[in-house]
């Protein structure tokens, strides 16, 4: 029993000094700010799409100029399972009904689907909380729940306004839940470049100032 709860904290440890750099929160947020912005203007896709396909070089650029000469190279065993379970099941159900519904209200005018793009913000708020119990479990981390507890008062905040057209709430609620992630990795990086300098060394390599 107790080396099952060691492995545990070991596992939350090395996932708290994998993404102390604040990355995932910062691409996380960039997402879904597109997402919001794209349910009122196309135009915003080729910006999704590059965000989806030069994350991964980006990332590991940053990280290599950044990241590993603070603390070193750090990877994840990588996971062969995909979150799953009825709580996952249904934050994806509610997530793409949601967002299908502010998309299809712009172009047809409905009675149903007026009302799930209405109720879309409120509810998607409620379910961003299976996300930060997610990351919660990974990291230790309580602070996650705090992005939790803010979609939802985000959530009800946007539904309670009186908006000309329902897309429009969700997509204010996206782009300003995106963009509160987004702001969370940016100053999780400049607290992680300032709590790790880096010292050149007379050999022209670096260490890390103790």
């Amino acid at each position: 029993m107790n080396e099952d709860i060691d492995l545990e904290k070991l596992e939350q440890a090395t996932f708290r000094t994998a993404n102390q750099d604040g990355l995932t929160e910062f691409w996380m947020g960039l997402m879904i700010m597109a997402i919001g912005l794209l349910l009122v203007n196309p135009v915003f896709v080729p910006y999704i799409a590059l965000i989806i396909i030069f994350q991964v070089a980006v990332t590991e650029r940053i990280k290599e100029k950044y990241t590993y000469p603070r603390i070193g190279v750090v990877k994840l065993h990588d996971e062969s399972e995909i979150p799953s379970g009825v709580a996952w099941i249904t934050f994806a159900i509610i997530l793409i009904v949601a967002i299908s519904a502010a998309m299809i209200s712009i172009r047809v005018d409905h009675e149903i689907v007026h009302l799930i793009a209405t109720w879309a913000p409120l509810l998607v708020g409620v379910s961003f909380l299976k996300p930060a119990a997610y990351l919660v479990e990974r990291s230790g981390l309580k602070r996650y729940y705090g992005f939790g507890l803010a979609t939802v008062i985000l959530g009800v905040f946007v539904f309670l306004l009186p908006l000309q057209h329902p897309a429009v709430g969700m997509s204010a609620f996206m782009t300003l839940s995106g963009g509160i992630l987004t702001l969370a990795g940016i100053t999780s990086m400049v607290h992680f470049i300032r709590k790790y300098p880096v010292l050149e060394t007379e050999v022209g390599g670096y260490e890390q100032e103790e």
